[in-house]
């Protein structure tokens, strides 16, 4: 995989207090993500400092509740309908575990993934309701079940529908329908897993009935929202920062047993969201996979030690047969696309015989990023004559937008843009893996191969022996500074530390036992750190060789606590030119016209007025000379790419507000059928790089609104800024970016 580096810049917005508060580096990564004032910056890193939200905010779930204690009130039977992952697994035994106490009749039922898939099924549903269900409660699935919901509907069953899937249009015909998506985008909810809606439905429950307790169930939450991969920002961040405290101390056996296996029965303190994702989670997961995920709900329900002993250990037995059925997936599927080149389409589409569906997600997502296309899987099934896929996707392709245009073509589908399953009759297979091959290609963004790797920390290791500091104790207070940001995931990713300028003879350089993974040695005065850079030991030699490099790495906990942390190092390249800055380099001048006409002395000056960047040769100056901003540049980055390629002497500031009226315009031209992105560049005057990225005429709202609004907040801090605040900003953004370098074929 290469990787184009991307050192980002301290945001205008930096405020110095922060620095003060939390220590710079930490600073510095909360304003990049957008947490510029000490009240964010505190609801952030404290979650004592963060206002929970009300769980009324979710829409239908008044009516849920109102529904439930009504068949609390008249003893109806309660059936909980869960799904077979992580997120479904939890939320069902989350549910079980807070009602039943509250004096609900509740049962659960779960489908098997190998043979009945997501959702709700016609076969399942009968026997459901059989065995007497009169209200019927979905988590984490439901939202394409409108066929099931509505004949449960007719027999007299209310069906009350919790899920975070996505919004079909209409929604099923359920007495109530919770689902975060039917929230603004900015809302805190939007972002919770089913586990998250379950919990806010037994939080209001609770509260309902004036009931303490309903936190103890917080271990489960954050369990399911960690698992599922959701966005570890605003509700969800909170959740899993007091989830985390109760899931240390949890009184379930089950829970306990599976935290007792990852710690080899050796107490580590307070579980981490990595603990969760790369070690716990698995286990659970492999269940659902490879067997009847109603095993796991018992082992989070139960309240025999005993019982969940041997749960855990038929879990890790089943783990283990999970990681040798997704190799020989992932070795299969490999050789296919090697033989058919198929990494060169833009998409990789296989069906296999004799291949686990329960691990073609793992397998997918493996080969998506080995290739950086997205890759979906199909298990044939001769004997149904069915096959049944699993889509991983990467950043920017939406899986289900593809699907949905061959969904003539399949039995079933959907899912998130990210991940989906599909189901397909093996009759038209070739046509399914043809079609869906050419829609995801044509979503895919032809620079995919060069991934951007955001870089938040930028450190010279020369710069720091120059001066006398230690290195090792420096990247120690790196590391104490980003824990104050955990819990890290999806949405809060651990933080990209560069080092650059590492010369050959201040590291040392070898290879694990095995000669498998690359090795750095770090010596510093309170002892050594270890950097690992795991499956790249044939490059050794190469490296040896290489005069100076950087580094971009990762600092982790050290599970075998020998050190404070050891490093995950993500890519190496040959260091550049690039320098630390300075304090003595010639400060930018600054003329402030942004309230007043500008002279006509002026008006020959070089002038930006929103061209694309970096600007022509012809119209740069032969000498450093002055700069007219007629507008302001869309971002902090493109006004830095300006600054650099022009290097201005003095600054005019005479542009204003900016006027935001191109989404409208965007989507006419669009559906007039315009997709060239210079013809819509020309006619919008947005930026072509954002403009290129666009697919769909969904897309444009939702692609560009973030963009949009990082520069609106842009151009209000120029706008209100004062001329040495915008001096400041320009004297960071004018400092030099290393220059071009070989990249790791890593």
């Amino acid at each position: 995989m290469e990787y184009r580096w991307d050192l980002l810049p301290t945001p205008p917005q930096f405020d110095p207090e922060l620095s003060r508060e939390y220590g710079k580096y930490a600073a510095k990564v909360l304003a990049l993500r957008g947490l510029h004032s000490r009240e964010q910056a505190r609801a952030f890193v404290d979650p004592d400092q963060y206002s929970p939200t009300p769980a009324g905010s979710l829409p239908d779930l008044e009516r849920a509740v109102a529904r439930l204690l009504q068949a609390r009130k008249r003893g109806e039977t309660l059936c909980i309908w869960g799904d077979f992952d992580c997120d479904g697994v939890t939320a069902t035994s989350l549910l079980l575990s807070a009602l039943q106490p509250l004096g609900f009749r509740v049962q659960f039922t779960l489908p098997l993934r190998s043979s009945e898939g997501h959702g709700l099924n016609p076969q399942r549903l009968q026997q459901v309701l059989a065995q007497g269900c009169q209200v019927l409660l979905t988590v984490d699935c439901g939202m394409g079940n409108a066929a099931e919901i509505a004949a449960a509907q007719a027999e007299g069953v209310d069906v009350i529908v919790t899920d975070h899937h996505t919004l079909p249009d209409p929604l099923p015909p359920a007495h109530a329908v919770v689902n975060p998506l039917r929230l603004p985008e900015e809302h805190p909810l939007r972002f919770l897993p089913g586990v998250g809606v379950a919990y806010k439905l037994a939080e209001a429950l609770y509260q309902a009935l004036g009931i303490p307790g309903v936190e103890e169930h917080l271990d489960l939450v954050a369990v399911g929202i960690v698992a599922d991969v959701a966005v570890l920002q605003r509700e969800c961040r909170y959740l899993v920062q007091r989830g985390l405290p109760v899931l240390a101390k949890t009184q379930r056996p089950g829970l306990r047993a599976l935290l007792d296996q990852m710690g080899n029965g050796q107490s580590s303190g307070t579980p981490t969201a990595q603990d969760i994702a790369f070690r716990l989670a698995p286990k659970l997961n492999a269940i659902g996979r490879l067997d009847d995920a109603s095993l796991a709900v018992e082992l989070l329900t139960t309240s025999d030690p005993q019982r969940a002993q041997t749960l855990v250990e038929h879990f890790v037995a089943l783990n283990e047969e999970r990681k040798r059925l997704t190799q020989q997936v992932i070795q299969e599927a490999g050789q296919q696309v090697e033989s058919l080149d198929l990494g060169r389409e833009g998409a990789i589409v296989l069906a296999g015989s004799g291949w686990n569906p329960g691990v073609l997600g793992i397998a997918a997502a493996r080969l998506a990023e080995q290739y950086a296309c997205p890759t979906v899987l199909i298990a044939k099934d001769e004997r149904a004559g069915r096959g049944y896929g699993s889509g991983r996707s990467i950043p920017g392709v939406n899986l289900v937008e593809a699907i949905e245009a061959v969904r003539p073509l399949l039995l079933g589908g959907g899912g998130h843009p990210m991940a989906a399953g599909i189901q397909v009759d093996l009759s038209c297979l070739a046509a399914v893996q043809l079609a869906l091959r050419r829609e995801l290609a044509a979503r895919v963004s032809p620079d995919r191969q060069a991934r951007a790797l955001a870089v938040e920390i930028v450190i010279d290791w020369e710069l720091l022996a120059s001066q006398g500091r230690d290195r090792v104790a420096e990247l120690d207070e790196v590391y104490r500074q980003l824990q104050l940001l955990q819990p890290f995931g999806h949405g809060n990713p651990n933080p990209v530390v560069a080092l650059m300028n590492v010369c050959r003879g201040s590291v040392k350089l070898g290879a694990s036992q095995n000669g498998r993974h690359l090795r750095f040695d770090l010596q510093g005065r309170l002892g050594s750190r270890t950097l690992w850079f795991w499956q790249a030991g044939e490059e050794l030699e190469q490296w040896q060789e290489c005069q100076a490099m950087d580094i971009a790495l990762q600092l982790e906990a050290d599970d075998q606590g020998r050190q404070p942390w050891q490093g995950k190092v993500l890519a190496l390249r040959s260091s550049g030119d690039w320098q630390a800055p300075t304090v003595s380099a010639t400060r930018l001048q600054i003329q402030d016209y942004r309230q007043r006409p500008l002279p006509d002395s002026l008006r020959e000056a070089v002038c930006y007025r929103g061209q694309a960047l970096p600007l022509d040769q012809d119209f740069l100056p032969s000498a450093k000379t002055a700069l007219v901003l007629a507008r302001w540049p869309w971002l902090p980055t493109d006004l830095a790419q300006l600054l650099q390629q022009l290097q201005p002497q003095t600054l005019i500031l005479a542009a204003s507000g900016h006027r935001w009226e191109q989404i409208p315009q965007l989507q006419a031209l669009w559906q007039a059928g315009q997709r060239d992105p210079d013809a819509l560049a020309a006619a919008t005057g947005l930026p072509r790089q954002w403009l290129a990225e666009l697919h769909s005429p969904e897309e444009i709202p939702t692609l560009l609104l973030g963009r949009i609004r990082e520069s609106q907040a842009f151009h209000r801090w120029l706008d209100e800024a004062s001329s040495d605040q915008i001096a400041q900003l320009c004297q960071r953004l004018l400092q030099p970016d290393p220059a071009p370098a070989a990249l790791s074929p890593k």
